[in-house]
């Protein structure tokens, strides 16, 4: 019914939660550990899936999409915040361009699945997957989030690393 006009609010909607959660990220990120903030942010994947299988109304779709856009960038931003605290300073190229390669082919891949089941089952049916892919993958990844979140920065752990050679030569 709304066509294009209704692609572009969501898609508007969507920017504005960006945009918001971008301005507030440095604040949540300072106050909330980042475990908690991982589970949060893929509870919050889980619930929009779920929640755009089940609306039917125009307004409370956008309003999803504003919590979604908002998620998307914390967890873009939260997400190469802990994979660059976990990658030595000499592989960062190689592991973001790796990361980047896989998200464009799981982008991809996701629009051409998520067609063929909409063109099969219905228009919410994507969003059912969505909700059941990624529901699955969190419980399946959700206690190892704690481990993820708490790597150390590279530079501490060299130095950290350093400090335990250090000390060691003085025990000798």
């Amino acid at each position: 019914m709304w066509g294009a006009i209704g692609f572009g609010l969501l898609t508007t909607c969507s920017a504005i939660g960006g945009v918001t959660s971008v301005l507030l990220y440095d604040r949540l990120e300072a106050r909330v550990p980042l475990d908690r903030l991982m589970k949060a942010c893929l509870t919050l994947e889980v619930l929009t899936h779920l929640a755009l299988a089940l609306t039917t109304v125009p307004w409370v779709a956008m309003a999803i999409m504003v919590v979604f856009g908002g998620y998307a960038f914390v967890w873009g931003s939260l997400s190469s915040a802990v994979r660059q605290r976990a990658t030595p300073n000499e592989y960062q190229g190689r592991v973001g361009s790796v990361y980047w390669l896989g998200l464009i082919v799981g982008l991809l891949v996701g629009q051409l699945l998520g067609g063929l089941i909409a063109r099969h089952f219905g228009a919410a049916a994507p969003f059912w997957f969505a909700f059941v892919g990624a529901g699955v993958t969190l419980l399946a990844v959700w206690r190892q989030l704690d481990l993820i979140s708490h790597a150390e920065a590279p530079e501490e752990a060299e130095a950290s690393e350093a400090s335990s050679e250090a000390k060691g030569v003085e025990d000798r």
